[in-house]
């Protein structure tokens, strides 16, 4: 893990804080260009915690949360890259826990007829 010295200067990260998210993965068909799901985001810690949840690159989206020691958010998405969500504190100046959604395109598949490597000529 690397840190700027902003996120060093700010004190220690947490490290027994997890957090989880569903869907892990999302699936692109050809015909798809977005994800569109509700994602759930799951967060537990030992302590209470004072810290907001935030979608990078979504500055829309934040929920914050209040000497709790877990807490869930279920947020309706659509997103058509890797989706990061971070734990941050409630300045939002350190990080405190990061998952990513995957964005998966399926290959198109192309069948090719197979020639045969020989050619009979009569």
């Amino acid at each position: 893990m690397i840190c700027d010295s902003a996120g060093a200067a700010s004190g220690p990260v947490p490290d027994d804080i997890t957090l989880e998210l569903q869907p892990r993965v999302c699936t692109l068909s050809a015909n798809d260009d977005m994800c569109e799901t509700t994602v759930r985001a799951q967060w537990r810690s030992p302590r209470d915690e004072s810290l907001c949840l935030v979608i990078v690159d979504r500055p829309d989206i934040k929920r914050c949360w209040e000497s709790f020691t877990n807490g869930v958010y279920n947020v309706e998405l659509s997103f058509n890259k890797d989706l990061t969500v971070e734990l941050r504190d409630p300045e939002l100046q350190q990080v405190l826990a990061s998952e990513t959604i995957a964005v998966i395109r399926q290959a198109l598949q192309l069948r090719r007829k197979r020639r045969q490597p020989w050619n009979l000529l009569y």
